[in-house]
């Protein structure tokens, strides 16, 4: 049996209990009211005996107390008080009567009220339960829009609250999981495009190897080829540590470290292509400048901070690194001097596959990676930029925050 139909039923039957008891405490209560008013006539009788014979006082004080005396109803019987009129064993045994009738009425009229407001809480229960079990078929049937909460009090109502509140965790979760296949779909569409462009010259060039062509031009389609299986791997790579990233998987190894040793870890890969463009690369970091993050993963954002910088600076060009202390945050700027972004484009720039510029050979997903690592070390990544005169990126890391 439901435990709440156990504690109903208990107090039902502790109402009932009271009800006897106070009806039982009535009727004894009517008895000794009955009894005083028998004495009270009594006393009047004999006061106005003893009125008019005083000397008769101790003679009529003995009779009362005598119960076991005959007593002679003729002097009555002369004043026409006969043992029909004044027959008090039948005016006793009717008032008994009287009173059990009461009783009878009331634990009557009580456990009738006690037992339809059981049915009514019983009907009452049943629909709410009912109501619950059709708010589940929904609820199986991807229907999230039904409202079950309940302000009342009692398990019931504690359930359905409870059933809400997982109701909106899975609507959370259904969203959550429609928005990850809508991006997984939008990712492989725009991976598959990422793809095609340097397959497709890839494949024009295999075309052209095949034909009757000098050592010199061989080498430069080769070299042409080599290029393009570079961006595949770069993509590949980069797409695979975004997804780490997006699933969660990434564990951060935070720990107190030079800021220096992170801008040395992501410039090593960087410095020959930089060589070529002729761009001077210059750094202003104090060697005790120290940061608490994780040293690769913070290595891997700026570096596609600054390699970004790279791809769309001029050739003989200056990128300058500053990093800034105090007690609050670690900044650490990194600066450009090339083309700029338009401000129309700053809004879009760490969205996966943005490019400001489509001529340029980015492919897009770098700052989109560097955002989510600086995020994961609950740090903020910001922008400035004027069109002609460079970029700014704002790399801060606070302290005491992880």
């Amino acid at each position: 049996m439901n435990k709440l139909i156990k504690k109903f039923i208990f107090y039902e039957l502790l109402i009932l209990a009271l009800i006897v008891i106070m009806t039982f405490i009535y009727s004894i209560r009517n008895f000794d009211n009955y009894e005083d008013n028998l004495i009270d006539n009594n006393a009047y009788i004999v006061n106005s005996i003893i009125e008019k014979y005083p000397e008769l006082q101790d003679d009529i004080v003995r009779a009362i107390m005598d119960s076991d005396k005959e007593v002679d109803k003729t002097v009555l019987e002369k004043y026409g008080l006969t043992k029909e009129i004044l027959d008090f064993n039948s005016f006793h045994a009717s008032f008994k009567s009287k009173v059990i009738r009461t009783n009878i009425i009331i634990i009557t009229l009580s456990m009738t009220m006690l037992i339809v407001s059981f049915v009514i809480f019983y009907y009452n229960e049943q629909r709410k339960i009912k109501s619950i079990s059709k708010y589940m078929g929904e609820i199986l049937n991807d229907n999230y829009a039904l409202n079950i909460r309940d302000y009342g009090n009692g398990y019931v109502s504690d359930l359905k609250n409870d059933i809400y509140k997982v109701t909106v965790k899975l609507k959370e979760q259904s969203d959550l999981s429609i928005k990850d296949k809508k991006n997984l779909e939008e990712t492989l569409s725009d991976i598959s495009h990422q793809l095609r462009t340097p397959l497709t010259s890839m494949y024009v060039i295999n075309d052209l190897l095949k034909t009757d062509v000098d050592d010199k031009t061989r080498k430069e389609f080769l070299q042409k080829n080599y290029v393009q299986l570079k961006r595949i791997e770069w993509l590949v790579t980069s797409l695979l540590k975004i997804s780490r990233l997006d699933s969660g998987a990434v564990r951060l190894d935070i720990k107190k470290i030079k800021v220096i040793d992170i801008i040395n870890r992501a410039i090593e890969t960087l410095k020959i292509p930089m060589e070529l463009k002729n761009i001077d690369l210059l750094i202003e970091c104090t060697d005790n400048i120290k940061i608490l993050a994780d040293l690769s993963w913070t290595a891997e954002a700026l570096l596609n901070i600054i390699k970004n910088a790279m791809e769309h600076s001029e050739k003989n060009s200056t990128i300058r690194i500053e990093v800034i202390d105090n007690p609050i945050y670690t900044e650490i700027k990194i600066i450009d001097t090339g083309e700029g972004i338009k401000e129309e484009d700053i809004g879009h720039l760490f969205e996966r596959f943005y490019k400001v510029n489509s001529s340029k050979e980015s492919i897009g997903i770098g700052l989109n990676m560097a955002k989510k690592i600086v995020d994961l070390e609950k740090g903020d990544i910001s922008v400035n930029s004027k069109i002609g005169k460079g970029t700014t990126f704002f790399v801060k890391f606070y302290k005491n925050v992880i």
